[in-house]
């Protein structure tokens, strides 16, 4: 016979969809154009009336070194965040990532590659502080931090702060549209206006009349993302219940998000879906316009391979175990199947039942010819019981 402890499985139904991102988000302008140096990350918190960047007039040669500098010093704050003793999920979203940056660049979607570059050596750097067991980059983030000020205090000119009057979560990324994908369209507009959202092209907000635009500040917590469906999977869905949304092109990041709006069309097919999220990720990235994957339905339980699964005397669905050398039958509930192996329900020790039914690291015999329960009788015999194979 063939035996194998049991152990804890999940399967979801998912749900792949091309969502665009709202959030009320400030623009942060200064008064005129120059050399930048950013003080804040990406993602990072900001308070009223901080100073988020720095713009030198006389900047020009050494623009380049020190957007690089400031570049560098980004990745390796963002690489010290390991919270993983392994490699395993770091390696899985550095294989999503990859692939991710091969399709953008064969579709010549440049900007795209540029930025899951960065994220990729981000990736790259955590795995080198999990595998070589090294504490952080503190030493080289110093180093950079030291050469920025030595070039900027040697011929950086006269300058200006840029500071921002709201607080929130600073990016330097902007796209033009803060003022189009915001938080009142997601939760007022019907179908048809989000619709031409989602499917238009809105004209890009021109930056340069208002000043030369440093970066934006997203000063509420709460943000949405909506995308466009058909209404029998809508329906599959329910307003006010709460989902895992996972971002591929971010590394695999999931972030739980509340079904707030189903809007559907009048006399069609079409449906919009409105989520919502007061968590803030710096690993979903900058982009507008993302992939993204709703998990529907998650059921967890025990793993067992369809072809272990029997039925007793008394028609109850179970599976053997080898206990203390015994061939023993223990009771399963089958909650899902799916490619050959089923998902029962894991019983707690305080639930009826539970010392007939299967254990998380029971021995599960998965083969085996001839197999019968033992059973030990009152004077100590062993008595043979045959079990007919399910199915």
């Amino acid at each position: 016979m063939r035996v194998e402890p049991v152990q804890y499985a999940e399967q979801s139904e998912n749900l792949t969809l091309t969502a665009v991102i709202f959030r009320d988000e400030r623009v942060i302008y200064g008064d005129r154009n120059g050399g930048v140096v950013r003080l804040y990350s990406n993602g990072e918190k900001v308070n009223k009336n901080a100073v988020v960047a720095r713009v030198y007039d006389t900047l020009t040669t050494e623009d380049y070194t020190l957007a690089n500098i400031e570049k560098r010093l980004n990745i390796l704050t963002d690489s010290n965040k390991v919270n993983d003793n392994t490699t395993k999920n770091t390696d899985a979203k550095i294989s999503k990532l990859y692939y991710t940056i091969r399709l953008k660049s064969e579709e010549g979607d440049f900007s795209t590659v540029t930025e899951k570059t960065d994220e990729l050596l981000v990736l790259l750097n955590r795995r080198e502080i999990i595998v070589n067991s090294r504490l952080n980059f503190n030493t080289e983030i110093a180093d950079l931090k030291a050469m920025r000020d030595r070039m900027l205090s040697s011929g950086a000119g006269v300058g200006y702060d840029v500071k921002t009057d709201i607080s929130g979560y600073f990016s330097s990324f902007v796209d033009g549209y803060e003022d189009v994908f915001t938080s009142d369209k997601a939760l007022e507009y019907g179908y048809k206006e989000l619709s031409e959202l989602l499917d238009g092209d809105p004209d890009s907000l021109s930056v340069t009349d208002r000043g030369y635009a440093v970066g934006k500040v997203a000063h509420l917590p709460t943000w949405y993302i909506c995308a466009k469906t058909d209404k029998d999977t809508a329906y599959k869905l329910s307003e006010g219940k709460i989902y895992t949304i996972g971002f591929p092109m971010a590394s695999g990041s999931e972030t739980e998000f509340t079904l707030r709006r189903i809007i559907t069309e009048d006399g069609g097919k079409g449906a919009v879906l409105v989520f919502s999220t007061d968590i803030q990720s710096r690993e979903i990235g900058s982009a507008r316009k993302q992939t993204v994957s709703v998990t529907m339905e998650k059921t967890t339980g025990l793993r067992v391979p369809v072809s272990a699964v029997r039925t007793d005397d008394d028609d109850n669905v179970g599976v053997y175990i080898l206990k203390n050398n015994k061939v023993t039958f223990r009771k399963i509930e089958i909650l899902t199947e799916r490619d050959g192996y089923c998902i029962v329900k894991e019983y707690a020790p305080d639930e009826e039942g539970y010392a007939e039914m299967l254990h998380k690291y029971d021995s599960l015999i998965i083969s085996g010819k001839g197999l019968k329960e033992q059973v030990d009788t009152d004077d100590g015999e062993t008595t043979e019981y045959e079990i007919r194979i399910f199915g």
